[in-house]
């Protein structure tokens, strides 16, 4: 069964919608880092990530914001490339604790059809380390420091 031209078209438009709201959030966020105005966990991160459990690997960017009405917790939003030409963006919660000047971060989320996403991280104030896994059987992690 070929898909419908039809159909496409407004599923390219909303991948492409996405893209730009991060790309307007990701240059805000860039801006106010470099103005002074961003304090750990919060901001830009540029990075990698890499599921080792089938090698996969690409770049990551992350725009950390405080969630507005939970405090504690932080928005987490990625944009991820893999196989050179794919990206997408997702958006996850988690809650936040500091301890030993850094941020701890261990949470886990629904990802629809990547089924159930498990992050643990560590945030200074230029590096953000974390591992993740799925209920899929993926295991990886990824390194993102301040950008330049």
């Amino acid at each position: 069964m070929k898909p419908s031209p039809l159909l496409l078209l407004p599923l390219c438009a909303l991948f492409l919608v996405g893209c730009g709201s991060f790309e307007r959030q990701w240059k805000r966020s860039v801006a106010e880092y470099k103005a002074g105005e961003t304090v750990a966990p919060a901001g830009p991160w540029v990075g990698t990530w890499t599921t080792t459990t089938n090698g996969h690997t690409g770049n990551l960017r992350a725009i950390v914001t405080p969630a507005e009405d939970k405090p504690g917790e932080y928005d987490f939003r990625y944009h991820a490339t893999w196989a050179r030409i794919l990206s997408g963006s997702y958006k996850v919660r988690f809650p936040v604790r500091r301890s030993g000047g850094v941020h701890r971060i261990d949470g886990d989320q629904k990802l629809g059809i990547f089924g159930k996403f498990r992050h643990r991280a560590t945030i200074s104030k230029n590096r953000f380390e974390a591992t993740y896994s799925n209920d899929k059987g993926d295991l990886g992690a990824f390194e993102m420091k301040r950008p330049e």
